[in-house]
């Protein structure tokens, strides 16, 4: 354990601290929430607007995470009868894959928009009596072949028997955002995993990060949707790093950099 990792443990024990960790005072529109959001809750049908707060429920130091070990076997026996059998079971490992230096079970209250809307209008016509080639004149948005491919006919006659009637829906569009309608109002749990780095190894970060959020993911089961979308992880991940790392007499890398790298594997970098 180095000494930036037991500084910021005696730091975060105090709660202004943590608060001003995931949103520090800049951050006016909360977008470090915002991201740590993202990183787990993928949207579809909904796209948040805003944050409006995010409240810590529970604070955990050096959280140990140990990843199933999967062991499979075969197990046979010739004599007096053949037999044979496959067993496949899961031991948890002799060591930690690894520690999560601080934990945060948090609720986060947004704002949503709707980006679909529903359907506004069905239309149809009789496409029974076109021959192929004024089909593809009339409706050259249509990709025929992938059509009949996709309805499992070789022939246009074919599909014109089966399908004697073309329909197209039309959806209204998503109402307009606003964020006073209590509609918009949304809540989720979301669990923030945070590991101190007390040097600038982005190697090393990016492979405990990564190696973290497979592990948990392993053992914390997750649901594949909510309401507005996919969840990508157990949990959100954030890289710590020291200021005083980032000396452009030693290294050209600048914080913007590295918040650049750890975004594009979906983890939050944060700088104390």
């Amino acid at each position: 354990m180095s000494i930036f990792a037991d500084q910021l443990m005696i730091r975060y024990l105090t709660a202004a601290n943590v608060d001003a960790l995931l949103v520090p005072q800049a951050d006016v529109n909360r977008q470090r929430v915002q991201s740590l959001l993202a990183s787990v809750y993928e949207p579809r049908l909904l796209q948040v607007q805003s944050v409006d707060s995010v409240t810590v429920t529970t604070k955990t130091f050096q959280v140990p995470v140990v990843e199933p070990m999967t062991i499979r076997g075969t197990w046979e026996k010739q004599i007096p009868s053949s037999e044979r059998s496959l067993a496949a079971f899961e031991l948890p490992a002799i060591a930690e894959t690894t520690w999560i230096d601080m934990q945060l079970d948090t609720m986060v209250s947004v704002r949503v928009s709707a980006t679909t809307a529903l359907l506004d209008a069905i239309a149809s016509e009789d496409v029974s009596e076109l021959s192929q080639q004024a089909f593809i004149n009339k409706f050259q948005f249509l990709d025929l072949p992938s059509l009949m491919q996709a309805a499992g006919l070789s022939t246009y006659q074919a599909l014109q028997a089966d399908f004697p009637r073309l329909y197209r829906m039309h959806y209204a569009d998503p109402a307009a955002y606003n964020p006073n309608d209590p509609a918009a109002a949304r809540k989720y749990r979301l669990l923030i995993s945070a590991l101190f780095f007390a040097t600038l190894d982005l190697e090393g970060a990016l492979r405990q990060l990564t190696q973290g959020r497979r592990a948990l993911n392993s053992l914390r089961p997750r649901p594949e949707g909510y309401e507005g979308g996919d969840i990508l992880a157990s949990s959100a991940w954030m890289g710590i790093l020291p200021t005083t790392a980032f000396d452009p007499d030693v290294t050209p890398i600048t914080q913007n950099d590295v918040t650049n790298l750890f975004a594009a594997g979906r983890f939050v970098a944060a700088f104390e």
